[in-house]
């Protein structure tokens, strides 16, 4: 739908904003800005996770921007930061994120993502802490729908040339057990020094790429005989190496270039008895390829596949992703002579005449979405095998066809894929979709249909997503045959039958669209205001009106603490939850009726009791989490009041009273990281107030500024008249 645009117009409205992004899609941003004359500074995630940590925050220190890389014209203090694909740092865990954090302190945020979960709920946590803190984790789905934005597909019906995404057609692979059977039988291989995988989990990733082709597993074992090479060589030199150590043994080509052990790597007394492993494992590996290195029959079969999808669709643009580079190889000599046929991965691009760069490609397959020229006839690319190298960033809007040669570990990674080609700017009414399942065998050893449908149905409940479930339940019972790949099954058969639970973005946006249905042409006289003490001053009017309703209650618009929330009450009880708001705003009828003066006076005593009730439940921390280990904070803060002699205590007191603020209020995760670290804090008590009331500046955002003072506020009112029993 165009984040990128919808990113650059907000950031018109301010006068310093920073753009965080992989580093492949900069030179997209770079035209973005250009183009709508939006001035912003551009930082890398890759840039990110270069940084030295230890320089990110201090005590009450701001962290040094132009510390994590000059070239990119970073600067401090930032009034926006834009993350594009922000589920690139969605671990908190990681250096980008703690750099990124540090970033975000005291600055809007804004996070651009069309699959901000891959794999749990606490993906979108993460996210959003970087702005609400440990708030994040304990956020209702009311307070989570406030910080989403998303449209599906039904909302968009007739407003935006954005083409459905049709169910996937299945097509299961031929299967073969043995192979299966003789990975998961190797035998283990022998860690490096310092430790690593080993067992059951590198069957399971030999698995994992066997089911994306043959090619992939071929090439995977080839690189476990070279590193084995590289260990029993280490060993026989007596030495036994580290992980490090061992990638000094590079593998390219097919081939090993050997090391110098001797010189690389530690002596070990015992290295005789793990030798004899390493061997045992070296030995099973290479029988293993001898008796399997023929067979590929399967991607044989894979490209039979992809030819009768594009003979089905005669000048159809085809998009084929895949997760590694050899499946692509593989697919791309097996359909070359074809015509019209590239390939793309880290590697570059190629054609049957030779290689292209990136640009050429994507340019000669999608030229109307990238405003390319169109090629001859000769040049025209109709099927493009690529890695997902190109699932992000990237206008494909040509293609009519989207082929997942794989199946990745998480449907984001599949929703990505289709993006590329479902977006606006497409010529097209529908996407067709094609999903190569993988051999029987090789799924009942992985499990990724049940992984995929438990993170795709995780994904929908949190924040929705924009493709059909790619395995519904009854995939394996109408599974095509290739010989009616056009055929389609009912899309009720598709889904299983069942019912998808609403997301809370999808329920705002339900809510937005009942809203909206309401709004007229009329200009509206504000009538006296209930419950305001003053009618006089224009901004206290009240917008009073009455409708019937099924039952009794009331919906009303109100300013609390600065902030515009929705409030409805039905059988007494007032409430701001998203469910609620619905229930009462979907049953009201647009049946005006007269207005009852009591009523209006009874339903504002109801609102400004309720904003009272919230406001006191902010102040006291209830309901919401505040800074990290607020209690063990404030605990010390009286402590080092309670200690200081008397005649001090007065000027303490300003001090404390400052660091009781940040300690007790919202924060961002980079404030409550540095108030974790404070806590156990051997500074003298002034230092250590003086610490964390120095924060009190970078953790207020302006509409927080003076935001406890302000009364609430009642804008409308609209009073719901059930029938009298």
């Amino acid at each position: 739908m165009g984040k990128t645009y919808v990113a650059t117009a907000i950031a018109q409205r301010y006068s310093d904003c920073l753009v965080v992004a992989p580093a492949s899609l900069t030179s997209m941003w770079r035209d973005a800005l250009t183009v709508t004359r939006t001035t912003a500074r551009i930082l890398t995630f890759e840039a990110l996770s270069r940084a030295d940590t230890d320089r990110f925050c201090g005590r009450g220190q701001r962290f040094e921007e132009e510390r994590i890389g000059r070239d990119h014209g970073a600067d401090k203090g930032h009034d926006l930061i834009v993350v594009d694909e922000a589920h690139h740092v969605r671990n908190p865990g990681t250096n980008r994120f703690f750099a990124l954090a540090s970033l975000a302190r005291g600055a809007r945020v804004l996070l651009l993502s069309a699959t901000p979960v891959h794999n749990r709920r606490a993906d979108l946590v993460a996210l959003l802490s970087l702005f609400l803190g440990s708030r994040a984790h304990t956020m209702t789905s009311a307070e989570l729908a406030l910080c989403v934005v998303r449209r599906e597909q039904d909302q968009l019906q007739g407003t935006l040339g954005i083409p459905e995404v049709l169910p996937a057609v299945h097509h299961q692979l031929s299967d073969d057990r043995l192979v299966v059977e003789a990975l998961m039988n190797l035998p283990p291989p022998l860690p490096v020094r310092d430790g690593g995988l080993g067992g059951v989990l590198i069957g399971r990733g030999l698995v994992h790429q066997w089911a994306s082709s043959d090619a992939a597993l071929h090439e995977a074992v080839r690189r476990r005989i070279a590193r084995a090479t590289a260990m029993c060589a280490s060993l026989e030199a007596g030495t036994y190496p580290t992980e490090r150590e061992l990638e000094t043994w590079t593998y390219g080509d097919g081939a090993l270039q050997l090391g110098f052990p001797e010189l690389l790597s530690t002596f070990t007394a015992n290295h005789a008895d793990l030798l004899a492993a390493v061997r045992v494992h070296l030995v099973a590996l290479e029988s293993f390829h001898a008796r399997f290195a023929t067979n590929n029959a399967v991607d044989a079969e894979r490209a039979q596949i992809i030819a009768q999808i594009r003979s089905s669709r005669p000048g159809a643009k085809i998009v084929a992703f895949a997760q590694y580079s050899e499946t692509v190889s593989i697919l791309f000599r097996e359909l070359a002579h074809a015509g019209r046929v590239a390939m793309l991965t880290s590697h570059g691009a190629r054609v049957a005449g030779g290689a292209l760069t990136r640009n050429e490609a994507i340019g000669r397959f999608a030229p109307h979405a990238n405003h390319y020229p169109a090629p001859g006839p000769a040049e025209s690319i109709e099927l493009l095998l690529t890695t997902d190298l190109l699932s992000e960033g990237v206008n494909l809007q040509d293609a009519q066809v989207v082929v997942h040669l794989d199946l990745p570990w998480t449907p984001a990674r599949m929703e990505q894929r289709v993006g590329r080609v479902a977006r606006m700017g497409s010529r097209h009414k529908h996407v067709d979709v094609h999903l190569l399942r993988p051999p029987r065998s090789a799924k009942a050893v992985l499990g990724s249909d049940m992984i995929v449908r438990r993170k795709w149905s995780v994904a929908r409940t949190a924040v929705g997503t924009s493709t059909p479930n790619p395995l519904p339940e009854q995939a394996d019972s109408v599974t095509q045959q290739a010989d009616s790949v056009t055929q389609r099954g009912d899309s009720s058969e598709i889904d299983g039958g069942a019912s998808e639970s609403e997301s809370p973005a999808v329920k705002t946006e339900r809510l937005r669209s009942i809203l909206r249905s309401w709004l007229i042409r009329e200009s509206v006289v504000p009538s006296e205001s209930p419950g305001n003490q003053s009618t006089d001053d224009r901004d206290d009017a009240v917008i009073v009106a009455t409708v019937r309703s099924p039952h009794s209650g009331f919906v009303a618009s109100v300013s609390l603490n600065a902030e515009p929330r929705l409030i409805v009450c039905i059988a007494g009880e007032v409430s701001a939850d998203l469910d609620d708001q619905i229930a009462v705003c979907s049953t009201s009828s647009t049946d005006e009726v007269p207005t009852d003066p009591a009523a209006a006076e009874r339903a504002a005593k109801a609102i400004l009791t309720w904003c009272a009730q919230q406001s006191a439940s902010a102040a006291a921390g209830v309901g919401a989490s505040s800074a990290v280990r607020r209690k063990e904070i404030t605990k010390r803060i009286d402590s080092a009041i309670q200690r200081v002699p008397p005649h001090l205590r007065s000027a303490r007191s300003d001090i404390a009273a400052r660091a009781r603020r940040v300690a007790t209020t919202q924060q961002c995760a980079a404030i409550e990281m540095e108030l974790a670290s404070l806590l156990n804090s051997d500074l003298p008590a002034d230092e250590w107030l003086n610490a964390i009331a120095t924060l009190e500046s970078a953790s207020t955002s302006p509409s927080q500024i003076g935001a406890p003072t302000q009364r609430p506020k009642i804008q409308a009112l609209l009073l719901l008249r059930a029938p009298e029993s």
